[in-house]
């Protein structure tokens, strides 16, 4: 990707999460009938026990849960800055163009001055068009799509349960294909958390999303691997684009 290619994806107008996303956040207490505690974002040592929620509201919950993830094709940019394992400090703007209903997602990590260092398809299988050391290893890739569609994809179809964890805040439990545990955690903040559990029911990885613009996007991504190699990544949202059925950016 050109440095004019990527200046054109900041002059795109921005786009719109559902409604009900927004209607929700906005009025959590008058939707779910629940009084949420002070949102504490620690990782905790063992899957954490859920509460069942009141009469009626499962589905809501369900219905809140489900609309965190994009409905639709959409082009997001991020200035991200990455805290590596050796504690050393990395800048790059990343562009993430996906489209949930058919499970696409195109990854382009570049400099701020534009050179591409990772471009990658995922489609079932990641496919590697371009990567530059240290992004040119299978594992990298692999894990930068695990992490893509940890924070924009529904965890899977298999739902175990929704309701009320241990510090007070509502939520709900999946299970993927791969048997892990995904819950994702409500705040009244208008943010939400997303984790995910290893096989031993310890949180392998995190994401914390909030400061939620008018839209309902969230304008700070925080993701957390916490499985050597850890890392921590902070994105902020610069561009967002709903994208038609279609697009050539999605081929």
């Amino acid at each position: 990707m050109s440095r004019s290619e990527a200046k054109k994806i900041f002059e795109r107008p921005r786009s719109h999460f559902p409604k009900v996303l927004i209607h929700l956040l906005l009025k959590p207490a008058a939707a779910l009938g629940l009084i949420f505690i002070a949102f504490v974002m620690t990782a905790c040592s063992s899957l954490p026990e859920i509460k069942p929620p009141g009469p009626g509201l499962q589905p809501i919950l369900l219905e809140w849960c489900q609309s965190i993830f994009p409905d639709a094709p959409h082009q997001f940019v991020h200035a991200i800055e990455a805290r590596l394992p050796d504690d050393s400090r990395a800048t790059a703007m990343g562009i993430v163009t996906l489209d949930p209903a058919r499970g696409i997602i195109h990854c382009v990590i570049m400099t701020i001055e534009g050179f591409v260092l990772f471009d990658a398809r995922y489609q079932q299988a990641v496919t590697v068009n371009r990567a530059v050391y240290p992004f040119d290893s299978p594992e990298f890739a692999e894990s930068m799509m695990a992490d893509i569609r940890l924070v924009f994809f529904p965890p899977g179809k298999a739902l175990v349960t929704t309701g009320v964890l241990d510090k007070g805040f509502p939520g709900c439990r999946w299970q993927t294909a791969d048997g892990l545990a995904v819950d994702v955690l409500l705040n009244q903040r208008l943010g939400w958390v997303i984790r995910q559990y290893d096989t031993s029911d310890h949180i392998s990885r995190q994401v914390r999303a909030y400061a939620l613009n008018p839209e309902g996007i969230p304008e700070k991504i925080e993701l957390s691997h916490y499985k050597f190699p850890s890392y921590t990544l902070k994105m902020t949202l610069l561009q967002v684009e709903r994208l038609p059925q279609g697009d050539g950016r999605l081929n």
